[in-house]
This record gives structure tokens, sequence and C-alpha cells, in this order.
């Protein structure tokens, strides 16, 4: 496994889950899942145990853009901007 290949998709990952600005979020989420996807199209072989984290990765994305849009519309409804 090339580590900078696998360290692509982690460091877009963790910047991810790690953001706290709401409107910088939504990018961050969009940069680690291309990441993911360049991984997963790139030419360099992917051991069984980084399957395993992208799918994890992935799944907490999709958790994470659900709850960004949960917080988004919530504040919407109440007239709160999102902070």
């Amino acid at each position: 496994m090339s580590d900078l290949a696998s360290s692509i998709w982690r460091t877009a990952y963790v910047s991810a889950i790690f953001e706290t600005d709401p409107a910088r979020m939504t990018i961050k989420i969009a940069d680690a899942r291309a990441a993911i996807t360049a991984r997963l199209n790139s030419q360099i072989e992917i051991s069984r145990l980084e399957h395993e984290s992208i799918e994890a990765a992935r799944l907490r994305l999709a958790t994470l853009k659900a709850e960004r849009v949960d917080m988004v519309e919530s504040a919407l409804a109440t007239g709160d901007t999102p902070s």
C-alpha cells in the first residue's frame, strides 16, 4: 500500500470530521468524498484493512452530511443562522 495514496484521503477525511464551521464543513465533506473516490480509482493496490477504513469513513461522512443538513434546516426553521 502506498502511504501517500492512503494519507491523502485520510487527511481529507480527518479535516472534514474535525471541521466546526458549518459552512466549511460541506466543502470539507465533498473534498473527503472526492479524495476517497480518487483513491478507489487509483492504480495502487488497496489492502483489505484500507478498504474497511474507507467504507467506515464513507459511512461517517454520510452521517456527518445528514447531521449538517438537519442542523441547517433546524436553524432556518427557528430563524437562527448556523454559526
